[in-house]
């Protein structure tokens, strides 16, 4: 066994070394674009020897390109007296936009002192204008010399800033601005009209550090001891609605409402873990939306019973139904069977358990309804019911419609609390739940030193000016403190007694800009292997399988620099293991409780952020290949939740490849799964 095993981590090995052509993979990134341009010198040029011109352009790149080099720039290409340089391709770091910016500020510092000290006439009055723009990119090569390159509208918008700049300064775009906007002292511009856009461009230029800046790093890091903080007023709230649902005997709705990372998931788990500890005789159920399911019909009550009865998706059909037949003869044991017999029939058949190839009716519809609502009653006959339904953005319809029959019954009698989370566009899309539920909108948290240090107990010896920075630089969102604390957990800062000022350079060097350029920062350090499963990953969905991996690296080359389409079967399931483990360890996935290392085995991102990032790397041609191969994989399912997600990717195999095309716009909005 040891030798096999040495034996296939020699073969894997000798793969990973295999690499395409191009030393970067084609992808779509997050990127921040600098263009900057010597101004005077085409002027200056026309009095001097052809020579002289030489010397002076190499020495002023020379010293030029170092400032960029030593900021994490990526140099694409010199133009003549002009450069063009990237961050956040072909890797992302921590404070990509920052760094271009500071970079910006340099190169003119910079230009300027080497012209005073050249014995050059004329040269001391060249200036540098600098032009910065954020936002999605397309990194890959052209030109039959294969160069590396950026493209898309980020880079276009870069050169025309760096055109209406002024001399000696820096001009940002939009998106920048809102990336750094803690960062640097700014001026608002006029809005410009630029050639190739329809709308005015609005234009910030940059005046100086503020003394305050960034964001922390998010990295991995193993699990923290956290405290909810500033949130005792919802949590009151959640109790209140409980103990409201108790005594009027009718169904409840709380629903926690918030922006991604707000701490709707935290604070349900924080509820549930309450509810536990008070309450002696309580049932608790729970599910989630996921965006890859919501047009399964009524895939949130199926997801919520099956989880309630240990209904695993890879018990044998018979299994499954012994256990379902089980659990509802304990709650019929003293009531008419044919009741029992029909509800095991219809809500089975809702739950995936057996196979019916009709449409439903509005019988139908009613039926289930009726049945759902006295099994939750005989549940909840003798004990308070708690059902948790989070992600509810992406709830299928018919999920939100049963959900919403149940709480606008007044009989029969029984106490029901529901307590949802949703995002923004939950409510915006759907009023109605503003009058079925209380809405519980949660606002950033307004971090300072003592918060910081309550929260986290790690961080208790950290002075308080440190924790300040820590707390301004989390805006008020709890998932950007936790990765914060994470950071400096994992780092030597706490255990090497380091001083305030090495802690303050730490933060103020490693924080990202957002949590998009945060997670692609995350991604990018990744190994090679690791990095490849979370983007074919990503083409699966929030929830993905081992299979589904597996069937992407058999069949395609992976969205990355490695092909492991010749590789022995043993190898490709090394490298998903590893993949999968990294993933794991570095706190971006998690397995399903109890799942062993197989096809069907089940996984989960973090989060749903972290998938889209992951997803919006991959180029759209390589997304219609794979989107296609995971939908060949689970075809081969019974399961018909299974043959419904197929036909979504290959619908989205098909726009992906129009989109590639040219037949379709390509737009950002779009994500579809």
């Amino acid at each position: 066994m040891l030798l096999a095993h040495i034996s296939c981590k020699i073969k894997l090995g000798a793969f990973l070394l295999m690499m395409s052509e191009n030393h970067y993979p084609e992808e779509r990134r997050l990127a921040s674009v600098l263009f900057a341009d010597v101004q005077g010198f085409t002027a200056l040029a026309e009095k001097l020897d052809f020579e002289t011109v030489s010397d002076l352009i190499k020495g002023i790149w020379n010293r030029l390109d170092k400032v960029i080099e030593a900021h994490g720039g990526y140099i694409d290409k010199h133009l003549g007296d002009g450069i063009m340089a990237v961050w956040g391709a072909p890797f992302a770091r921590d404070n990509d936009a920052e760094q271009a910016i500071a970079a910006g500020l340099e190169l003119a510092q910079a230009l300027e002192e080497f012209c005073l000290n050249v014995r050059i006439h004329g040269a001391e009055q060249l200036k540098l204008r600098v032009g910065i723009n954020s936002g999605a990119v397309f990194a890959g090569y052209i030109g039959h010399r294969n160069e590396y390159t950026v493209l898309g509208d980020t880079v276009n918008v870069a050169a025309r800033l760096e055109q209406i700049g002024e001399a000696g300064k820096v001009v940002i775009g939009e998106n920048t601005f809102r990336m750094v906007r803690t960062s640097f002292k700014v001026k608002r511009l006029e809005p410009v009209k630029v050639k190739g856009k329809t709308e005015p461009v609005q234009a910030y230029m940059i005046e100086g550090h503020l003394q305050t800046t960034g964001r922390a790093r998010y990295q991995s890091s193993d699990s923290l001891v956290t405290h909810v903080v500033a949130r005792e007023n919802e949590l009151e709230r959640l109790r209140a609605v409980f103990e409201y649902a108790r005594a009027s005997q009718h169904p409840q709705m709380a629903l926690l409402h918030g922006e991604v990372g707000i701490g709707k998931s935290r604070l349900l788990l924080e509820f549930s873990n309450y509810l536990e500890e008070h309450e002696e005789n309580i049932h608790a159920f729970s599910t989630r939306g996921l965006a890859q399911t919501s047009r399964i019909p009524f895939y949130l009550w199926r997801m919520l019973l099956r989880n309630q009865f240990n209904l695993r998706d890879d018990d044998q059909p018979s299994e499954a139904t012994e256990k379902w037949n089980k659990a509802l003869s304990r709650l019929w044991e003293n009531g008419p069977q044919q009741k029992r017999l029909e509800t095991t029939q219809v809500l089975g058949e809702m739950m995936g358990l057996s196979v019916s190839s009709a449409a439903k009716t509005e019988a139908d519809l009613v039926k289930i309804y009726a049945l759902t609502i006295e099994l939750l009653q005989k549940i909840s006959k003798n004990e308070p019911l708690v059902l948790f339904f989070d992600d509810l953005q992406w709830a299928d319809r018919e999920s939100l419609q049963l959900l919403a029959f149940l709480l606008s019954l007044s009989e029969p009698k029984m106490t029901v609390l529901v307590v949802g989370a949703a995002r923004p566009e939950f409510l915006k899309n759907q009023t109605q739940w503003h009058n079925l539920a209380r809405v519980i909108s949660l606002e950033p948290i307004k971090f300072n030193a003592e918060l910081v240090s309550l929260a986290y107990p790690d961080l208790q010896l950290i002075s308080d000016d440190v924790l300040e920075i820590i707390a301004a630089k989390a805006e008020g969102n709890p998932y950007f403190m936790e990765e914060i604390v994470k950071s400096l957990v994992k780092s030597s800062f706490l255990t090497a007694k380091s001083s305030s000022e090495e802690i303050k350079q730490h933060l103020l060097t490693q924080i990202p800009e957002s949590l998009r350029a945060t997670l692609q920062a995350r991604l990018d350090n990744l190994s090679r292997e690791a990095r490849s499963v979370a983007l074919m990953a990503s083409v699966v969905g929030r929830v993905f399988w081992v299979g589904s991996i597996m069937a992407q690296a058999k069949s395609a080359a992976l969205p990355g620099t490695i092909s492991m389409m010749n590789a022995p079967v043993p190898v490709v399931e090394r490298f998903i293991q590893d993949g999968l483990r990294q993933l794991v360890r570095a706190e971006l996935a998690f397995p399903r409780k109890n799942s062993q290392f197989s096809e069907e085995q089940e996984y989960i991102f973090k989060n749903t952020y972290l998938r889209d990032v992951a997803y919006n790397l991959i180029s759209n041609r390589n997304r219609a290949q794979l989107h296609k191969i995971v939908a060949d994989w689970l075809e081969k399912h019974i399961d018909p939740a299974f043959k419904s997600m197929a036909q979504d990717h290959r619908q989205n195999a098909e726009c992906s490849a129009k989109i590639s095309t040219g037949s379709l716009p390509n737009l950002q909005s779009m994500d579809p799964m």
